[in-house]
């Protein structure tokens, strides 16, 4: 499969915000390309079914599946402390929707397994990805947005992968991977009341793999609503490189363009 390179403009800090465009879903945040604040567009294709939530499913890794691109991570060099090398370079990206759901997948490199079991757990492997609020604003800084200008973050860590999966083998409990957070600005993430968001990560022999998954509208006011093209932010962090918090790598504002119908 080609995999698709993708830009990213440096230093990280150039990305500050943009104008949304409002009016018909499939010219929403247009002016993020116009200006060269986004830093490229995945076309989100349209699919019938069931998106399965199991990253090795034969969906996400058939030519016929939604298309993996690769998508650079740099330095975050926005706020102290500054985090100039991040261990991990590159991620891959699929997204696919269907009539009512979407999904995101990453796929990384990663030596080390870092999920709390023999390590500290304050240092586990994360990926996240960051959406915009308020569709009808200006599109936030990457600094997980800022005072009046929210996001939604759907945060996928290690260590509660290994808590999800233990509760599903002794069946007490459905317990998600993934948590569903809002932030206005470093140092304000908050946890939701109502999980929206579904999830699960696997291990690979040298890296790992996460699919995040939501119905593409709901009436929570606190979560994305993908009623059209939204930007998406990356980051990933490597426990094993001692990677929490501000310390990770990151990629700026991609757009996810919703075309028109299938497809």
């Amino acid at each position: 499969m080609i995999l698709k390179k993708l830009r990213l403009f440096i230093p990280l800090f150039l990305y500050v915000s943009f104008i949304g465009g409002c009016g018909a879903s499939n010219t929403k945040y247009s002016k993020c390309l116009e200006e060269g604040d986004c830093t490229h567009q995945l076309n989100v294709k349209r699919f019938s079914g069931d998106i399965p939530i199991s990253p090795d499913s034969k969906f996400w890794n058939s030519q016929e599946g939604p298309q993996k691109s690769a998508i650079e991570l740099g330095p975050q060099l926005i706020t102290n402390p500054q985090w100039p090398n991040p261990s991990v370079k590159q991620v891959l990206v699929s997204v696919a929707r269907t009539e009512n759901q979407i999904a995101v997948r990453l796929e990384w490199q990663d030596d080390s397994v870092d999920n709390g079991v023999k390590q500290s757990k304050l240092y586990t492997d994360q990926a996240a990805i960051m959406f915009p609020l308020n569709s009808n604003k200006e599109v936030p800084p990457i600094t997980m947005g800022t005072e009046g200008f929210p996001v939604n973050i759907w945060q996928w860590k290690a260590v509660r992968q290994v808590t999800a999966d233990s509760a599903a083998r002794d069946s007490a409990s459905s317990i998600s991977p993934v948590e569903d957070l809002n932030a206005e600005g470093f140092s304000t993430l908050t946890r939701q009341d109502e999980q929206s968001v579904s999830g699960k990560g696997l291990r690979m022999d040298k890296g790992w793999q996460v699919v995040f998954k939501r119905n593409l509208t709901n009436t929570d006011e606190h979560d994305v609503q993908f009623d059209g093209s939204t930007p998406m932010a990356v980051a990933l962090w490597n426990g094993g490189n001692r990677e929490t918090n501000g310390q990770k790598g990151l990629a700026g504002w991609i757009l996810l363009q919703f075309g028109e119908g299938a497809g």
